[in-house]
């Protein structure tokens, strides 16, 4: 995988995830549940996983995925919070790259936690496809919240 797609992964799950929470709020129903659920049975079909398997890899897999979402939550609150300031300070944005480096940096100590339980479950081939079908689901789950923004202002119009 290139270097590129390893350190675009934490800034689109956390786009995917930020947005999400957002839609939450306003009502739009995201249920941070039914998407892992959705992204499972992406994962076990992308992956080709046997049921052994899909049983050991997709409760770890949920888990990763909850732990990722809740090591951001900081970051985007208090970037919400800074957007809506008027009067930003050179100390505001300083936190807040501060606040995304260290989730980042949270982000993959967690990644390296769980692939080493990934590794005890899976092949090292179906890893690696992990890691692919991983980006490319966040991927289409934000071209499907883009489509469905778009959507949305075409009806208020």
């Amino acid at each position: 995988m290139k270097l590129k797609n390893i350190l675009f992964l934490p800034l689109l799950f956390s786009f995917v995830f930020s947005v999400a929470a957002q839609e939450n709020r306003k009502g739009g129903g995201f249920d941070i549940d039914a998407f892992i659920k959705k992204k499972s049975e992406y994962l076990k079909k992308e992956l080709n996983l046997t049921d052994a398997e899909a049983k050991a890899f997709i409760p770890l897999e949920a888990e990763f995925s909850k732990k990722k979402f809740e090591v951001n939550r900081d970051a985007r609150k208090e970037t919400r919070e800074l957007k809506k300031k008027q009067n930003k300070t050179d100390a505001d944005y300083k936190r807040i790259v501060q606040l995304d480096l260290q989730s980042e940096r949270k982000e993959s100590e967690l990644q390296i936690e769980y692939f080493r339980k990934f590794a005890t479950v899976l092949p090292a081939e179906k890893l690696e496809k992990y890691r692919s079908a991983d980006i490319k689901y966040k991927e289409e789950a934000l071209k499907r919240h883009q489509e469905k923004k778009y959507q949305l202002r075409e009806k208020l119009d």
